[in-house]
């Protein structure tokens, strides 16, 4: 056996592949509009699942809008301060917050151009319980259209109104600027979230975005667990394909047993994917002294018994096609955990990383390590 990995040089590593990844990332950036009291700041806290717009929080990038973000969360989001409801879109833009705020949104959209940095969805907020979409939503709402971003609107606050409210509110929105205009409905809080219209704005976002930002956007939202267990299962693929690379030097066999770089990439990865790496209570400070450890004892102690072929490892080394089923195997085993532990999450239980850490988790990651070999 060889002696136990060295800790405090694989916590360097990891940080600075975790920035790589994070950094690498293409992140969407969402612009939310709408008058002032519309709930714009609450939208984006509910279709994220985290609170990215606190009060008072954010950048100033000009007079009345903010920018938004949060480490780990790969998403910008620019609020905007609104507009008074009581004002008019057709006096001039002196005295007129209402002219002023349509002619800072259309400024930000085309700054944003300009800068190759474009808005990529548009959010704009309506507040149901108001009963009325105002001239200055309609003028608002067909400028955006102009400028042929994607726009979607909002009805918040929903939980306290009703639907023939909103079924009035929609055939206004849509006999005065046409029925492409997608309309969705949200809550006035994160504790009452109406499921179904954030799930639908959230779908509707990610479909609208380009390819290149869709995998950022499914990291930053704290939601759609199906797309994110898909996303792990590529990330471990590739990474698997990696393992397996010719010219790759073997794996060691230890305690440490499986955590090299490739594999310490791909546990980074999976971690962000499921939003883990921000709970303090989940990983903590001393992430790396207890969970990868916990990792490799529990995964190399079984090697020999559940890998066909492992028994001919020759130097405490495990040769190409092994390390690439065993790379497949941690990553799907330790995906699967993942979900498990975001699911308790969202019940509102507090989880802990090393609950997944033990023998049922070697096994998966053997199931899984086999299935990969066999298949190949």
């Amino acid at each position: 056996m060889m002696e136990a990995m060295d800790i405090s040089g694989m916590k360097k590593d990891f940080a600075a592949q975790m920035d790589r990844f994070m950094n690498g990332l293409d992140r969407p950036r969402i612009l939310v509009a709408g008058a002032t009291g519309a709930g714009k700041s609450t939208l984006a806290n509910l279709v994220l699942g985290c609170e990215v717009c606190k009060t008072g929080s954010g950048r100033p990038v000009t007079h009345g809008i903010k920018e938004h973000s949060l480490p780990g969360v790969p998403v910008i989001v620019y609020d905007s301060e609104g507009y008074e409801t009581g004002a008019a879109l057709d006096k001039s833009a002196s005295g007129d917050s209402a002219q002023a705020y349509w002619s800072l949104m259309e400024g930000v959209v085309n700054e944003h151009d300009d800068l190759m940095e474009p808005v990529d969805a548009i959010w704009y907020c309506i507040s149901q319980p108001g009963g009325r979409v105002t001239d200055a939503d309609l003028r608002v709402i067909r400028g955006f259209r102009e400028l042929r971003r994607p726009l979607a609107v909002v009805l918040t606050q929903a939980d306290v109104s009703d639907e023939e409210t909103a079924g009035s509110l929609k055939k206004v929105i849509t006999e005065s600027c046409g029925a492409a205009i997608p309309v969705f409905e949200s809550s006035s809080d994160m504790s009452l979230p109406l499921e179904r219209g954030i799930a639908e704005l959230y779908e509707w976002t990610l479909n609208s975005l380009e390819e290149s930002r869709r995998e950022s956007f499914v990291i930053a939202c704290h939601r759609d667990f199906d797309k994110k267990f898909a996303l792990c299962k590529k990330y471990t693929a590739l990474a698997a394909a990696a393992a397996s690379a010719p010219g790759l030097s073997p794996v060691p066999f230890s305690d440490a047993a499986i955590i090299t770089p490739i594999q310490l990439t791909l546990v980074g990865q999976i971690l962000s994917v499921w939003n883990l790496m921000e709970f303090k209570n989940l990983i903590g400070a001393a992430a790396l002294d207890v969970v990868l450890p916990m990792i490799g004892k529990t995964v190399a102690g079984n090697l020999i018994k559940l890998i066909p072929g492992a028994g001919s490892i020759i130097g405490g080394m495990l040769n190409a096609s092994v390390a690439a089923s065993l790379t497949y195997g941690l990553g799907m085993a330790l995906n699967e955990g993942c979900q498990y532990l975001s699911k308790k999450t969202l019940a509102g239980e507090i989880p802990d990383i090393r609950e997944i850490i033990n023998s049922d988790f070697a096994r998966k990651a053997f199931e899984y390590a086999r299935n990969y070999r066999n298949e190949r």
